[in-house]
């Protein structure tokens, strides 16, 4: 059984973090590469309070027009946050990032401090190879290799 804490470090190149007053150019500057595809923001001791993705921008923008161009972190991100902990099993994220149509999600420790990004291509890879590991470990018993 596969759980996020075995694709962390996937996780963790991904994770931005800004405070609530980051402004949207900042947040803008992060999005733009392809490997932070969310920000996480978080008070003044680390803990997430939210995040904020392109789609966020998007919207405020739609809504605010010029307006979304003085916009900081604190009004853009979205609440509460879908999270997940490194002792939760990938099957479980999956079908909660299905059912939510997110992505990315955040992996927080039991503080709420993020300790990476976790995106669904990194899930579907892992439980992929993990179905091929017990396809060839099966395919291995029937032929009877590695026995005697």
């Amino acid at each position: 059984m596969n759980l996020v804490q075995h694709i962390i470090d996937d996780a963790q190149r991904r994770l931005a973090v800004l405070r609530l007053d980051a402004s949207i150019s900042d947040i803008a500057r992060i999005l733009a590469n392809p490997v932070t595809p969310l920000v996480v923001v978080c008070d003044s001791q680390g803990v997430a309070l939210g995040v904020v993705s392109g789609m966020d921008i998007v919207n405020a923008l739609s809504r605010d027009s010029g307006e979304a161009i003085h916009a900081n972190a604190a009004a853009l991100m979205t609440q509460p946050i879908r999270s997940c902990a490194p002792d939760q099993t990938l099957q479980s994220i999956w079908e909660a990032m299905g059912a939510g149509c997110v992505r990315c999600i955040p992996v927080l420790d039991k503080e709420g401090r993020p300790l990476g990004v976790v995106h669904a291509r990194d899930v579907a890879r892992a439980l992929l190879d993990e179905v091929t590991h017990e396809e060839v470990l099966l395919r291995d018993y029937v032929l009877g290799i590695g026995y005697q």
